[in-house]
């Protein structure tokens, strides 16, 4: 029990941020949008990410996890085709300077806003299961 909670947390988690660090994801009138998207990585990371890990483990071990971010991208753009409401638009990062390290300002179309989210969720993901595991 105490596993199937902290993995509800770290998923919530997980959406926050990538809602936070993305402010064009857009999840409609209907708070159910939410619930299913964040229900929907956490089924993604607790059972469907381990039952490809393990069938195609040769290809997952080559690739240093890559099959979790391709999951990500996958359901990511089932969403937008299936959940009413659900959108990710074009985003425009204006840049940042943290500590001296400057980060350019970029613009993101669709369809790399939507593989940045996927990466953001499963970066923050991976980072919080190593850190609370």
């Amino acid at each position: 029990m105490r596993h199937i909670l902290k993995s509800i947390i770290i998923t919530l988690a997980t959406v926050y941020v990538a809602f936070s660090l993305v402010p064009t994801i857009n999840f409609g009138n209907d708070p159910k949008n939410i619930a299913l998207f964040a229900g929907g990585i956490w089924v993604i990371s607790q059972l469907i990410n381990p039952i490809f890990s393990i069938i195609l483990l040769p290809i997952n071990l080559l690739t240093f996890g890559f099959l979790q971010f391709v999951l990500n991208i996958a359901f990511v753009f089932a969403l937008i085709n299936f959940l009413p409401g659900f959108s990710i638009f074009a985003y425009n990062f204006i840049g940042a300077n943290i500590d001296g390290f400057i980060v350019p300002a970029m613009s993101f179309n669709e369809v790399s806003t939507i593989l940045l989210v996927a990466f953001i969720i499963t970066v923050v993901q991976k980072a919080l299961h190593i850190i609370f595991e």
